[in-house]
């Protein structure tokens, strides 16, 4: 049994598509010209039939897609809208017009509330990733019952007063584990473990190597202390030196990459984090002390690779849950509807 599915205490058997552009039936001048912006490939898809089933991999046979919908939580393609892709936006490659106007293209009957939040919002200093949701609310089928802004703002003002989880509050890796994870590295790139050495720089790449005493020699001359000595500094290793991608001047981790193999680099213990404690410092229950806190089931987190694929486009969980709390607290069935649920409403993460 899944974890989502003990979470909700029975099995979801959720359909699994493939590739959601199968919903429009021969896919037309967009698939022919992957290089067409947005607004091309919008005016190619509307009026384009959809497909009323897809093949299916839960149940190995084609399932109907045109099932209503209470409430979704999806995400949009970040690429250029991210640091990494040098926030070109429209300029860039993938996406050539993505941005908010996007949803308002494609969901007009909607209104939406852009909203603003970082993981500090919800207590986890230790944590960078900035991000907007925006709540879609369907202008016939729900209604605003509160502002959702000012709900935030509640929320934010009592969590950033109450929790501060900093980087060193997410090292919660025992040594069994640290040595298991330097064991799989040691096996991929052929070297010997060594064991009961604490220090892991010897299972680092040249590359990984030389940007970590690139980053040393940084702190020491931007600091005049040792590395050694903040229990707050994490470096990225896939990074080169010069990008100086670390914790020390914001004291929270680097954004995750979609790299499941980088390094994440914790000069005072001098090994790199494990995938147990990047999942925890994304707000994923992971310790006996977090499910329980949630009352939730622990989420296993031993598959590095996993776990990379994972963080690496993830919104973060902690954020992600207050957001549906928040679309859920303010928006309802219009006066005297009887739905029971919000039709056609979502959350919506640009990445």
């Amino acid at each position: 049994m899944s974890w989502c599915d003990k979470v909700a205490g029975h099995g979801s058997n959720a359909c699994l598509f493939h590739d959601i552009m199968d919903l429009m039936q021969g896919r037309g001048a967009w698939s022919q010209y992957p290089v067409l912006p947005y607004s091309k490939k919008l005016a190619a898809a509307q009026g384009q039939p959809l497909s009323s089933s897809l093949r299916c991999e839960t149940h190995n046979q084609c399932c109907p897609t045109n099932i209503a919908v209470d409430f979704d939580v999806s995400g949009l393609p970040c690429p250029d809208m991210s640091q990494a892709g040098k926030r070109r936006r429209r300029a860039g490659p993938t996406s050539a017009d993505l941005d908010m106007g996007m949803l308002e293209d494609t969901h007009p009957d909607h209104d939406f509330y852009q909203l603003f939040s970082e993981p500090a919002d919800v207590g986890f200093f230790g944590t960078a990733r900035y991000r907007t949701w925006v709540i879609g609310s369907h202008q016939r089928y729900s209604t605003c019952l509160r502002d959702p802004f000012e709900l935030q703002d509640l929320l934010t003002t009592s969590f950033r007063k109450h929790v501060c989880a900093k980087v060193s509050d997410y090292l919660v890796a025992s040594a069994a584990e640290i040595q298991m994870e330097a064991g799989m590295v040691a096996s991929r790139r052929g070297l010997s473990l060594r064991p009961g050495v604490t220090n892991l720089a010897y299972l680092l790449s040249e590359r990984e190597l030389s940007t970590k005493q690139g980053l040393d020699f940084r702190y020491v001359e931007r600091y005049g202390a040792l590395p050694s000595s903040n229990p707050e500094l994490v470096y990225y290793l896939g990074d080169t030196a010069e990008y100086c991608t670390w914790s020390a001047v914001s004291s929270a981790i680097p954004t995750y990459r979609r790299n499941k193999h980088a390094k994440y680099w914790l000069p005072s213990m001098q090994r790199w984090m494990t995938a147990k404690e990047r999942l925890v410092s994304m707000g994923f229950p992971c310790t006996k002390e977090l499910a329980e806190s949630m009352s939730v089931p622990a989420l296993g987190a031993t598959d590095v690779a996993r776990a990379g694929d994972l963080l690496g486009n993830a919104m973060h969980f902690t954020t992600c849950g207050i957001m549906q709390l928040i679309a859920l607290s303010c928006f309802g069935p219009p006066e005297g509807d009887g739905v029971a649920l919000l039709p056609g409403a979502g959350v919506r993460d640009l990445l």
